[in-house]
């Protein structure tokens, strides 16, 4: 029976299979800077905390959600104001963030980027 069903799986077109990854760097719009901030989204693959992040879009971000060999998180990423208020307020983000993807911060090492004089 066991070996049945391992057939079984190997050979169903619903297995779990890693997805192609589209990359999304966000192009904050003049919205996003009337609000202050963006929201900004990212994958990795759920076991292996060494494995490449990826941002993806608000649009995309579900398809990795839905599969469990993804991790994926989201954080808002602050665009105006006085610089050392953007580096904190961002510095906040990837810590959240890291609890879902640990080395997050290796990403995101320009705490400024968007901002906008």
């Amino acid at each position: 029976m066991g070996l049945d069903r391992y057939n079984e799986i190997q050979t169903d077109n619903n297995t779990l299979d890693s997805i192609d990854i589209t990359t999304s760097i966000p192009k904050p719009k003049k919205i996003n800077f009337t609000r202050g901030y963006i929201t900004r989204y990212f994958i990795q693959k759920s076991n292996d905390t060494s494995a490449p992040i990826y941002e993806v879009s608000a649009d995309n971000v579900t398809i990795y959600a839905n599969n469990p060999l993804y991790v994926t998180v989201s954080l808002d990423w602050r665009l105006t104001g006085e610089k050392s208020e953007i580096k904190k307020s961002n510095q906040i983000s990837i810590r959240l963030a890291s609890k879902v993807i640990p080395k997050i911060g290796l990403y995101l090492p320009n705490l400024l980027q968007f901002h906008q004089k």
